[in-house]
């Protein structure tokens, strides 16, 4: 999947702007240059737009919406396999609009479908050191992506779980039981997904991580269910049960898995710098992008805001030489502009993309 040209209208600060790429940037790094306050980061957010339809800073969802303007748009063309397609987003303060071709009426699902985009931000160091929500929520857009009967399968078990947690706030143990059954095989199902997923990602990101720190750290990529290893769900939902009725809600299952990153045999929370915990990030993305281009048929789209940050120059290089063996098309921003000797394929200032919209 390649980015093409990219329009943004009213989105952030810019009243207007244009991108365009060039064949020559397939597949490669693409670097977006500028000040701090400019609008470098915008373009990554409009990007991401295109394929989740909400931002990756989290904030509402009509921030994106210039001062005083009634709405924000973005428009680009995407190649896919050789056919280039014209993907649009207005986001209005009532509400979304989704163009695909010429469909008004397409949903966001599609979008998510057609346009696989994984994002690295500064906040990226939250995959290792916060909640296990974050870590969750990067296996499950992999295996969203690879297996078309995952999003089915974690909706049924969402249903499934809403319903026991019902019963637990009413502390009827009889409708408990009764939900376990459906609970066990939506939840088996889940975790089977995120467990082949997560395996096939585990060589490629411990290879990946021993280049970027230059260093044999003995990485390890571990995964747990959401309830304890050797014992099967229904023991676990057995043993649980009294907590859960205390509770008000259920206690085990895949809501509560968690990934493990380890570096020579101890939690990589406890030891890495921002740094490392950067590029064990970014080793973990890039991996999951290969995986995903290689079962999927064509690449997924890698945004990475403010690249330089936390790393020397040297991990950079080390960086950039990964990204470039990749499929994937990348595109970047930077605080200052990168030396030619990184060798990416285009460089642009987003002052000058400002001057060049129509």
């Amino acid at each position: 999947m390649l980015i093409r040209s990219l329009a943004l209208t009213d989105f952030r600060c810019h009243a207007r702007m244009q991108l365009e790429l060039t064949a020559a940037s397939a597949p490669g790094g693409v670097a977006i240059i500028g000040d701090n306050a400019t609008g470098k980061t915008s373009v990554l957010e409009a990007i991401y737009l295109l394929s989740r339809g909400v931002s990756f800073r989290g904030s509402s969802p009509s921030d994106v919406i210039r001062h005083d303007k009634d709405h924000a748009l973005v428009v680009a063309t995407v190649e896919v396999q050789n056919e280039a397609s014209r993907y649009a987003v207005q986001r209005g303060r009532a509400g979304l609009e989704i163009r695909i071709g010429g469909r008004r009426d397409a949903t966001v699902l599609e979008l998510a479908r057609a346009l696989p985009i994984q994002v690295m931000d500064p906040r990226a160091h939250r995959l290792i050191d916060e909640g296990p929500v974050h870590r969750r929520r990067m296996l499950d857009w992999g295996v969203f992506h690879v297996e078309h009967s995952f999003l089915h399968n974690w909706r049924q078990f969402q249903r499934v779980l809403r319903q026991r947690n019902a019963a637990c706030r009413r502390g009827d143990r009889k409708q408990l039981r009764a939900w376990n059954p459906a609970f066990i095989e939506s939840a088996q199902r889940v975790d089977a997904a995120r467990r082949q997923h997560l395996e096939a990602l585990a060589c490629s990101w411990r290879e990946r991580v021993n280049h970027l720190l230059d260093d044999e750290l003995n990485p390890v990529l571990g995964y747990r269910p959401g309830w304890p290893k050797h014992a099967a769900l229904g023991e676990a939902l057995e043993d649980a049960e009294s907590r859960e009725l205390d509770a008000g809600y259920t206690v085990v299952g895949p809501h509560r898995a968690d990934i493990r990153l380890q570096l020579g045999g101890r939690q990589v929370r406890h030891q890495a710098s921002r740094g490392q915990q950067k590029a064990l990030v970014m080793a973990l993305l890039t991996a999951q992008v290969e995986l995903v281009a290689e079962q999927l048929g064509h690449s997924p789209l890698l945004l990475i805001d403010d690249f330089s940050a936390e790393w020397g120059v040297a991990m950079r290089h080390r960086a950039v030489a990964q990204l470039q063996q990749g499929s994937a098309q990348w595109i970047s921003t930077w605080l200052d502009a990168p030396g030619s000797d990184l060798e990416l394929a285009e460089m642009f200032h987003v002052e000058h993309l400002a001057r060049a919209a129509p």
